[in-house]
């Protein structure tokens, strides 16, 4: 059975069923109790609500002070910070972002938002296994020094060889990940006009590149 989702201000989220929304309150029954009281909750508190056939209705945040902002809450947030501990990996001051709501903040930028979080998630994944390659790379060597078995130097020799780039790609994506989401976030909090640019240099063997970001 479906139920509707309050989502406050402050992120928390309330199961419920529905009783009534009004122009300053909204009233329901907790999910986990049907039969029990209603309850009532001030609708400047609440920022979304997610109707059980899956619809939803954004009030809004709280900081929003004119029409364009109250249908539009990303132009009411603008000191985001990137949060790589949160469920959504957004922050505002001391209030994790629930993922709905970092959703329409973010707007477009959202899927290239979630596609650097995934790329860390990976990024940690391969430092894990190359942490470990390494540990058994070490045991195996100590190992084959005392026994002076061959099959043994083999096997930390090849331990060693695959965790160098497991380590290697997992330090990259964790770094550039973590460098992306924070460019998102800078985007997003950056006015319209008097953006700040982000510039980057690689050399290659036969090549030097310079990038400008806006």
């Amino acid at each position: 059975m479906a139920q509707d989702v309050i989502i406050k201000q402050n992120g928390d989220e309330i199961q419920c069923k529905l009783i009534e929304i009004g122009s300053d309150v909204i009233k329901f029954k907790k999910w986990s109790n049907l039969n029990g009281p209603i309850f009532v909750e001030e609708r400047d508190d609440v920022f979304m609500i997610k109707y059980e056939n899956g619809e939803k209705d954004v009030f809004g945040v709280r900081a929003a002070t004119s029409p364009a902002q109250q249908t539009n809450p990303s132009a009411a947030i603008s000191n985001l910070t990137y949060d790589k501990e949160s469920k959504s990996g957004l922050r505002s001051g001391n209030m994790e972002i629930p993922q709905d709501y970092a959703k329409v903040i973010m707007g477009s930028d959202w899927d290239e938002f979630e596609m650097y979080r995934e790329k860390r998630s990976k990024g940690k994944k391969l430092l894990t296994w190359g942490i470990v390659c390494r540990a058994l790379s070490t045991g195996s060597s100590f190992a084959a020094i005392f026994s002076g078995e061959i099959p043994l130097y083999i096997t930390a020799a090849g331990l060693r060889l695959t965790s160098t780039p497991l380590l290697a790609t997992g330090i990259i994506n964790l770094a550039k990940s973590k460098k992306n989401c924070n460019r998102l976030v800078k985007q997003h909090n950056a006015p319209a006009i008097g953006l700040r640019p982000e510039f980057d240099f690689g050399i290659g063997i036969n090549n030097a590149t310079f990038i400008m970001s806006f």
